[in-house]
């Protein structure tokens, strides 16, 4: 009876031991699994180590990440390979290093510009499209409408129309060989040289056109800044003063900004809304979760604006007109999207390039710091106060019209240009020439064709729906 007793605590023994030492074993492994190796600082393992981590926590596909991606690569690398396939725009800058931006023409010289094959003759010309105020670009010259046939001494051709737009934004300056249309032919005119300089930030185009007993009232503007919504407020309350009927924004070359800044002007937009209206909801991953905003805690996150100073300049219009393109982007496409449940928005134009995602900025936090990139990956899909979203694939045009569909291209807010024409016929059914556009109006026949290359979409490709944590 002993010696089986013996025989029993010995087995529970050996077994105890056995069950003691898997457990230390699976101890161990999982500790050895999660030691990740100490690269040296400045590597691109200790780089790209951290850019996974991060993506681990905040990315909206990190569901998606690798398992075992290829550390040693370059960093911007790095990220385009384990980015998810439905990613087009999360990016990455190194802030001391100007050759990590992607260069963009209005940043350097103050202007943008459309290569398109004219019909017609058969030639390459680029379209001068926008010049900022008090730019190298409008210092020499050059505005909206302008014709382009050669790039520093080479003439325009369908073969190398991205190659030269690639030397223009590569290089400090460019020489641009302007020229004009007589009849159905092509005529050099001047030559432009443009060097970089300071681009200081843009004033807003504002006017009331009058169409048929209608005030309408036009605003552009070029992004949305911090500050945007309290500088609008004065144009806002002269649209409120003059009565107008309608409102055609013009978000053509917009290629967003903050959130914050594109609350503040549907505070000032749409009808019958509170600070507690509903605005936005963004949806991220597990660890984000969902989170939802009130328009007027977006508005006024960053304690800059009053909302009851922008409900003073409230317009209580009941339909708005947005006039948009393929490099209408995130912010702008915020404004399209979240005014809808609450009047009635018409988008005329071309189709937007579809940013329904917001980022912030995750950058190593750590002390000291050990990683000098900076990051803007996908964090948070966008849905309005309907639970509406989903625009990747681009917000479509209730109204289809190419801003190229007459030339040249007039100012800003003219009544004959293409985008503000379909507005003022969908207002009032009838719109009135303009006395400008009729000076600017060239002989011969000018016939758009293919677009070959557009600096504004370059632009709105690196732009972002910025949000806070």
């Amino acid at each position: 009876m002993g010696r089986k007793l013996h025989i029993a605590k010995r087995s529970c023994l050996n077994w105890m031991c056995l069950v003691l030492c898997l457990a230390i074993t699976q101890v161990s492994c999982k500790k050895d699994k999660n030691n990740k190796p100490d690269y040296p600082i400045g590597t691109n393992e200790n780089i790209n180590t951290w850019i996974l981590d991060s993506l681990k926590r905040y990315y909206y596909w990190n569901e998606s990440l690798p398992a075992m991606p290829n550390f040693s690569i370059a960093p911007k690398d790095f990220l385009n390979a384990v980015r998810n396939g439905s990613d087009r725009f999360s990016y990455m800058i190194l802030p001391n290093d100007p050759t990590s931006y992607t260069p963009n023409a209005k940043g350097k010289y103050g202007f943008d510009y459309s290569a398109i094959k004219e019909l017609n003759t058969g030639e390459v010309i680029g379209i001068v499209t926008l010049v900022f105020s008090d730019s190298p670009a409008s210092r020499n010259g050059l505005k909206r409408g302008d014709y382009i046939r050669k790039i520093n001494g080479k003439q325009l051709t369908e073969t190398n129309a991205a190659a030269l737009q690639t030397e223009l934004l590569s290089a400090d300056n460019v020489t641009l060989g302007l020229a004009e249309q007589v009849g159905n032919s092509w005529s050099d005119t001047r030559s432009v040289e443009v060097g970089i300089g300071v681009i200081l930030d843009q004033r807003e185009t504002s006017r009331i056109i009058e169409s048929e007993g209608k005030k309408i009232g036009y605003l552009s503007f070029h992004s949305f800044n911090p500050g945007l919504a309290s500088s609008l407020k004065n144009v806002f309350a002269n649209f409120k003063s003059n009565g107008i009927s309608d409102l055609v924004l013009d978000l053509r070359y917009n290629s967003g900004g903050q959130v914050s800044e594109a609350a503040g002007l549907c505070a000032m937009i749409a009808p019958g809304i509170s600070f507690a209206s509903q605005f936005i909801t963004y949806k991220g991953n597990k660890n984000g979760g969902v989170r939802n905003e009130t328009l007027g805690s977006t508005a006024t996150f960053d304690r800059t604006v009053n909302f009851n100073s922008l409900l003073e300049s409230n317009l209580g219009l009941s339909r708005v007109y947005i006039l948009g393109t393929g490099a209408t982007a995130s912010a702008a496409e915020v404004m399209i999207n979240n005014l809808k449940p609450y009047m009635q928005v018409t988008l005329i134009g071309d189709k937007t390039i579809g940013k329904d995602e917001a980022s912030f900025l995750i950058s190593d936090m750590r002390t000291p710091k050990q990683v000098l990139w900076e990051m803007h990956p996908i964090i948070y899909k966008l849905f309005n106060a309907s639970g509406n979203g989903n625009y990747s694939a681009g917000i479509i045009p209730d109204i289809p019209v190419n801003e190229f569909a007459s030339l040249p291209l007039l100012p800003f807010g003219e009544a004959n240009d293409p985008l503000v024409k379909a507005a003022i016929t969908s207002i009032t059914g009838k719109v009135k020439s303009s006395v400008s556009s009729l000076k600017t109006a060239g002989p011969g026949s000018l016939t758009a064709g293919i677009l070959l290359t557009n600096t504004h979409m370059l632009s709105a490709q690196k732009s972002m729906v910025i949000t806070h944590r």
